[in-house]
């Protein structure tokens, strides 16, 4: 196996010491230079008194510090907890308690949210700010002095390769978040062994990483490194900046979620910059309707990977590039698949009862493999997810005869109307192939008839127009009048969670204020 993430990280750094590992605007960062820091925030840490197995937070923006001080935490033995940049103040503190974080590394633009959190977190002994000028958390250490201080040989810690590594977060669209705990062991497999083989990461890449990196980006940090490539940190998913970038640093590869696509496609400035360079770009968090997958192929070709995941399972499966086709019906057809399972990825779909399921029929997906968690912090709650070996996605699907996974749903968003099963994702899909619509969310939300109703939110694009009754018919042509929306409701912006994805959570909160359930 790969043995601890630390090994791995200093095999790479030796391999392409006098490479580029690293790009954040006009700072660069060598693959030797970025071990030697790494090193000293280990060092840094054991000496603000971190020891093995604490647990330390990093709340910190895409930036050059990111990942050789990630790495820097774990050469010192501790454990990583996941900090998404737009997470609230409240669901950090939260996070940080179930893990009983003893130590918060944070930059300067999270200040006031440092200040919130720190506030009410009692646990945190240890706390680093990055940059800033202006006053910090009392008895912040500045990160520059303190790890600038520090020798550059790695600390005598001896890590095995199963000791806790890092706790992510579901996202809690669902429900309240979790903590997910992985080994080094797992995490190795999870973000190397299916970061290379779903990145199609080759020698010499340049990635580009625009989404957050607690985000789905952070898999192919590594396997970049791996291949001697280099990590481009943007500021965010800002379409010009990333097109930009890609001008400007010849990247090859980056990953987005769907509407990041939606976006570059009918971006009317794309044609200002030289994006030749651009080979792959990995799409994840939901499939794309087929309908703008199509456009999406017409103006960049088939450069596209799709992957679905999830916190608990790890990567489950990919569609490549070579299956992005749109030359014959069965191909586009396809293109509303997640793939088929990656190598050393087991994949079954199972009822409510556990029960494997024939192929072709709809149920829960379930995965099993090397690069899944270990469990959940509060372990009275891996009976959820962990069952006889397989993770439970929590995610409704089916395989094909030929082995290609389809996302229905997520499970919880299933609406029940009139005692029917209506999947929003289905319905989704359909209002995308409407011109005058750029996106949408459909929930349930209480009917007293039907117990619940299905309300679709819908996105027009700039200028366009369509009548509600429009829109219903569509679906009810496509899908039948159980699933078509009762009810329109025009946004101009949807909004996201912490991981990207639409949060469905706050969109459905206001109909189901003061009920006892949130189900009809």
């Amino acid at each position: 196996m790969w043995g601890t993430l630390p090994e791995v990280f200093d095999r790479v750094t030796q391999d392409y010491a006098d490479r580029t590992a690293i790009v954040d605007g006009d700072r660069r960062m060598t693959y030797r230079e970025m071990r030697d820091q790494a090193n000293r925030v280990a060092n840094g840490l054991v000496a603000a008194g971190v020891v093995q197995g604490d647990r330390v937070g990093l709340l910190l923006p895409n930036c050059l510090e990111f990942l050789p001080t990630q790495h820097g935490i774990w050469k010192a033995g501790a454990v990583l907890v996941q900090m998404p940049g737009r997470a609230s103040a409240a669901t950090h503190r939260q996070n940080l308690e179930q893990t009983a974080a003893t130590a918060l590394i944070y930059h300067a633009s999270f200040e006031a949210v440092a200040q919130e959190i720190l506030a009410g977190a009692p646990g945190i002994k240890t706390v680093v700010r990055l940059g800033g000028t202006g006053q910090a958390v009392a008895e912040a250490l500045d990160y520059d002095e303190h790890m600038g201080s520090q020798p550059t040989d790695p600390p005598q810690v001896r890590i095995d390769e199963h000791d806790e590594a890092y706790v992510l977060f579901t996202s809690g669209s669902t429900g309240e978040p979790k903590g997910v705990v992985n080994s080094h062991f797992t995490w190795a497999h999870y973000s190397i062994t299916a970061g290379l083989e779903i990145g199609d990461i080759r020698f010499g890449e340049v990635f580009a990483h625009g989404a957050p990196m607690t985000h789905f980006t952070q898999i192919f940090a590594m396997p970049t490194f791996i291949r001697g490539g280099t990590n481009v940190m943007l500021p965010g998913l800002e379409v010009d900046g990333l097109l930009a970038a890609i001008e400007k640093e010849k990247v090859t590869a980056t990953a987005v979620v769907p509407t990041i696509i939606y976006m570059l496609v009918d971006s009317p400035h794309r044609a200002d910059y030289d994006i030749s360079s651009l080979q792959t770009i990995v799409y994840a968090g939901s499939p794309i309707a087929p309908d703008r997958l199509k456009a999406a192929l017409d103006v960049f070709g088939p450069i596209f990977i799709q992957t679905y995941a999830g916190t608990e399972p790890g990567y489950v499966s990919c569609l490549r590039k070579d299956d992005h086709r749109v030359d014959s019906p069965q191909a586009i057809g396809r293109l509303a698949s997640a793939g088929r399972p990656i190598p050393y990825v087991k994949v079954c779909i199972q009822d409510e009862q556990d029960n494997v399921l024939p192929v072709g029929e709809t149920g829960e997906i379930c995965s099993r493999q090397l690069g899944q968690m270990l469990g959940y912090v509060d372990a009275s709650r891996n009976a959820e997810a962990l069952r006889e070996g397989w993770v439970h996605t929590g995610d409704v699907g089916r395989l094909d005869e030929d082995g290609f996974l389809y996302l229905v749903d997520r499970k919880k968003d299933m609406v029940v109307s009139g005692g029917f099963n209506v999947f929003p994702r289905q319905v989704e899909d359909v209002l995308a192939t409407h011109p005058a619509v750029a996106m949408s969310a459909v929930v349930g939300i209480p009917h007293e008839k039907w117990g619940e109703a299905v309300h679709a939110f819908v996105v027009l694009k700039d200028g366009a127009q369509v009548e509600d009754a429009e829109l219903i018919a569509l679906v009810k042509h496509e899908l039948g009048g159980v699933a078509a929306p009762k009810t329109v409701e025009r946004r101009t912006e949807l909004p996201v969670n912490p991981a990207g994805k639409v949060d469905k959570k706050a969109l459905r909160a206001p109909f189901w204020a003061g009920r006892d359930r949130q189900v009809g």
